[in-house]
């Protein structure tokens, strides 16, 4: 058997079939835990047998994340971006940590199973209502339907249908809701506003936003200097990103000399570090924070909806670069909208003629200054009566 002890009561852990199963047995003893497991097994046996109601004994939806998890990474280019989703729906269908300085406050973690909202379709009903109650933006409610149709949909792929008993999708008609298009924009001033109030990591990812469009948010926090950029600091490519599925090709940017200056800054700060955004030499998993921050003090408002947020600057560029007079198809390529075009293709040079368009971009984006300057941590306006 496989129960363990854990905060005074017995837990289980066992796989199945690939599918791991575990859970509190809310038991004192290990002999009355592992006969609770026991009868998970014999139960699990059963149902494959065709000897049980296929909804019986469906996995429950902490169980089952993680399957999901496995069978969909090796797709995604963002994986950490579905961990996160699937973090959140799990406080609401999910069972509630062991720890509780884990435990979100206030959140119900009814501990469902994959079988549930299929017979009581309620439980989506009061799921919405939830996630209205949370706040927050329609695209990030939408992100969470998609993750729970995720969850069936590979509960309904041939090798799990025995063990999960789920026939058929029920957030499969869930419909999206309408998301308010993001024009906001901000002008080369703002931009130094915000930059100047920003710690020295975020002005670094900040800067290279701006001056290498191409390269998204998740792109950026995870470039290495040993397998991202050049090391005559000439061109950034990036293997893993966001349309990789759709192209096949990697992304490749021309670094302006502005740009080269601010990296070879970076890389004298960086010392032995091999990633370029770094915090006391690790990694930085998220600047969200930093960038509210220093846009709030800029002031500027933040929000999806109304206000500023990191993927503003790529409408910025392209704002920029339509009132620079660049073609159409330059700016698609500079944002990595578009195909980089067919000499590439054929002779898989870099994208020289991109050097034009980044250099005027870097010209009216003079933001050199300001990410390169001695001053690290972010400056902060006091607000009054603070």
């Amino acid at each position: 058997m496989s129960v363990y002890k854990r905060g005074g009561v017995y837990y289980y852990n066992f796989t199945y079939r690939g599918v791991r199963h575990a859970g509190s047995t809310g038991l004192t003893t290990r002999e009355a835990a592992a006969a609770v497991e026991a009868d998970r097994r014999r139960t699990l046996r059963l149902q494959a047998a065709g000897l049980l109601p296929p909804d019986a004994m469906s996995p429950r939806f902490s169980e089952w994340a993680e399957v999901h998890f496995r069978q969909v990474t090796p797709r995604l280019s963002r994986p950490e971006a579905l961990e996160a989703a699937l973090a959140v729906v799990l406080r609401f269908w999910g069972a509630a940590p062991a720890d509780p300085a884990t435990r979100e406050p206030h959140a119900p973690y009814h501990d469902l199973r994959l079988a549930d909202p299929i017979r009581d379709p309620m439980w989506i009903a009061y799921f919405e209502t939830w996630m209205a109650g949370r706040g927050g933006a329609a695209q990030t409610r939408n992100h969470y339907r998609s993750a729970m149709r995720g969850l069936y949909r590979t509960a309904l792929l041939p090798q799990y249908r025995a063990v999960t008993g789920i026939t058929v999708n029920p957030f499969r008609d869930v419909p999206q809701e309408r998301v308010v298009p993001r024009d906001v924009t901000v002008t080369v001033e703002e931009l130094r506003r915000w930059v100047s109030h920003a710690s020295y990591h975020v002005r670094l990812a900040v800067a290279i936003a701006a001056l290498a469009p191409k390269l998204r948010y998740a792109s950026i926090l995870r470039l290495r200097w040993d397998t991202h950029v050049d090391p005559r600091l000439e061109w950034l490519t990036v293997a893993e990103h966001k349309t990789a599925g759709r192209t096949g090709r990697p992304q490749v940017v021309p670094i302006s000399d502005q740009l080269r200056e601010i990296l070879e800054d970076a890389r004298r700060r960086a010392r032995r570090s091999p990633w370029v955004i770094t915090y006391r030499g690790r990694p930085v998993r998220s600047i969200r924070d930093g960038v509210r921050g220093a846009a709030e003090a800029a002031g500027l408002t933040y929000g999806r909806a109304v206000g500023v947020t990191f993927h503003t600057l790529r409408h910025s560029v392209a704002t920029w670069l339509a009132e620079l007079g660049e073609p159409e198809k330059a700016r698609a390529e500079a944002l990595g909208h578009a195909d980089i075009g067919t000499t590439q293709r054929y002779t898989h040079l870099r994208p020289v003629h991109q050097r034009g368009t980044h250099e005027r971009l870097a010209k009216i984006v003079a933001i050199r200054d300001l990410v390169t300057q001695t001053q690290i941590r972010a400056v902060r306006v006091k607000k009054p009566g603070a």
